[in-house]
């Protein structure tokens, strides 16, 4: 019979709990499109009892000890002793103590995530912590962490804090909080993590009361004290036909006495925004003379967002419906959030300019980025899908396409040309120096196996095209539903010693007597981001360091971590080194 041995003792499904909340978050985040290696993690603080460890992690690896967790507590005293909410007074004994023994708790939690990002090696990772849960004899924190890039690249807002109240700064911080607080309250049950699921909602559920808790957030910024509901008033207005067309038009969140905002029509009676009847029939007023204006409670008349808007105070946010069903909340023109069919999710529809550019770099010799940049932006007005092709040899690829084309005389086209040309079907061929050479381009090439079948014609054709040989070339795919594709799609280009350096770093740690395993844990992890880059040689070595010291982990620990064998990749080659 195997045995099951947790040394960090808190409670006796700790692990499985653990693992069943990695599971159900990562599902969760996917579902709206943020990919950024979730895990999680628990930590309790003895409160009685005589146990080994005051301090308790239960993690995936070994990547941190109690004694790194040991200024936590004083941390959190000083956090909230510096913490003005520490000297408000409640007349009621009971609801002063309440509060201010959750405040403690809320300090402890920000105390561990300052903590544990201060740690070497976890420099690139984003810590999250809810307040804890008593179980047993410990005081248990429930910790998310997820890679810290991709939460910088989630679009968001930088208020977190208004009036005392904290606000979610994007769909990605509402989910998240959401995450957490369903995960605490299940510790909350008997023997959490014995066999019901963490969360006990579907990821659908999880995201859509983490939407309405970000709009009700939004509403306030805007200066709406009470809004609720509003993710589903918007999906039901953009639900809504008029007279047969889809929904359409913008609505403008702000306060009616916000200077920001020009208002063109006063109603003189104001139209609950929960009456979606009337809201939709306004909606069909707007345009770009005008948008319909509400304060999150009525809907107050009809004017534009001053050009002179002051994008850091973020008090006017923008509703746009684009079609049945659909529609995104932005703000400054950056879209934070996207919602189809009800189901919401982070937006996907950014043009990469970074990618494009370093693509064009990578194929093209001395390209014109600016015109390939401005080009691209100008396809993305499109109004059903569109496609643009840039060829390193546009002028015979336009003769051999001609049949299925219309070949035209070598032109930089304005960007209103442009989006008026991807409306068509058809591509808009462009040479890398923005030169137009062709429009209607239906692109040809041979199935390969590749491609998406839950994918529309533009992007598999452009799969096709690209795995039949072409000349040098880059294709944009905008699909009707505001995604954006830029193909082919390339490992980054990254420094030699980098990936040298990392090598070295983790056969050095695995042959150190005794090895630290914390570290290697470490180093190992990033050599597998590396993976693609390695060499034969490489992987060989670094397979061998891997097996001979998770043998010595099962001979002193009586445990191993089972990874796949590195291997190299035979499409990598000297155009992926800077």
């Amino acid at each position: 019979m195997t045995k099951r041995y947790i040394q960090q003792f808190m409670w006796g499904f700790q692990d499985t709990f653990r693992m069943s909340l990695n599971v159900e978050a990562k599902s969760t985040l996917e579902s709206i499109g943020f990919k950024g290696n979730p895990k999680a993690t628990l930590i309790g603080f003895q409160v009685a009892g005589q146990h080994d460890f005051s301090i308790c992690i239960e993690q995936e690896d070994e990547a941190f000890l109690p004694s790194d967790l040991a200024e936590v507590e004083r941390i959190a005293i000083r956090k909230y002793e510096e913490n003005s909410e520490s000297r408000i007074i409640n007349s009621d004994r009971r609801t002063h103590e309440v509060y201010q023994r959750r405040l403690l708790n809320r300090m402890r939690a920000d105390a561990i995530e300052e903590t544990l990002e201060a740690l070497p090696g976890q420099e690139q990772r984003k810590f999250f912590a809810a307040n804890s849960v008593r179980v047993d004899d410990y005081e248990v924190h429930v910790i998310m962490s997820v890679d810290r890039p991709a939460v910088a690249a989630v679009p968001q807002i930088k208020t977190t804090l208004r009036d005392r109240f904290s606000i979610r700064p994007s769909l990605f911080h509402a989910v998240m909080r959401r995450m957490l607080g369903l995960a605490s309250r299940s510790l909350h049950f008997p023997d959490p993590g014995a066999g019901l699921a963490i969360f006990d909602a579907s990821s659908h559920d999880v995201v859509r009361a983490a939407t309405e808790s970000l709009m009700r957030d939004i509403s306030y910024c805007a200066g709406h004290w009470f809004g609720s509901d509003n993710g589903t008033l918007m999906t039901a207005l953009s639900a809504l036909p008029y007279e047969g067309r889809e929904g359409s038009g913008r609505l403008v969140l702000a306060r009616s006495d916000n200077p920001s905002v020009d208002v063109s029509i006063q109603l003189k009676y104001p139209v609950s925004a929960r009456n979606s009847l009337a809201v939709r029939k306004l909606l069909e007023a707007s345009g770009s003379k005008s948008d319909v204006l509400s304060d999150g409670e009525k809907v107050y008349g009809l004017g534009l967002v001053r050009d002179d808007y002051d994008p850091e105070t973020e008090t006017v946010f923008v509703v746009t419906f684009t079609s049945r069903g659909t529609w995104a909340l932005s703000h400054a023109d950056v879209i934070l959030l996207t919602v189809k069919d009800g189901v919401p999710s982070l937006p996907a529809h950014v043009l990469d300019e970074s990618y494009l550019s370093d693509l064009a770099e990578r194929l093209f010799p001395d390209p014109d980025e600016n015109a390939l940049l401005e080009a691209a932006r100008a396809a993305a007005e499109h109004r059903h899908g569109a496609m643009l092709v840039i060829s390193g040899d546009a002028a015979s690829e336009a003769r051999r396409l001609s049949p299925q084309s219309w070949s035209v005389e070598p032109v930089r086209l304005t960007p209103e040309l442009i989006t008026q040309l991807t409306n068509m079907d058809g591509a808009v061929l462009i040479d890398p120096y923005g030169k137009c050479h062709a429009i209607g381009v239906i692109l040809d090439g041979i199935a390969r196996g590749q491609g998406d079948p839950a994918r529309g014609s533009r992007l598999n054709n452009a799969v096709r095209y690209l795995g039949s040989d072409p000349p040098p070339t880059i294709v944009v795919v905008y699909s009707a539903d505001g995604g954006i594709d830029i193909l082919p799609r390339l490992n980054p280009r990254v420094r030699r010693d980098a990936v040298r350096d990392a090598v070295e770093l983790y056969l050095t740690l695995a042959d150190n007597k005794p090895p630290s395993f914390e570290n290697s844990n470490h180093a190992w992890g990033i050599v597998k981001g590396f993976e693609f880059y390695l060499s034969r040689n490489q992987c060989n070595s670094l397979n061998a360091a891997h097996e001979k010291l998770e043998a010595y982990r099962m001979q002193t620990n009586g445990l191993r971590l089972e990874e796949p064998p590195l291997r190299p990749n035979p499409a990598m080659d000297e155009s992926y080194w800077l």
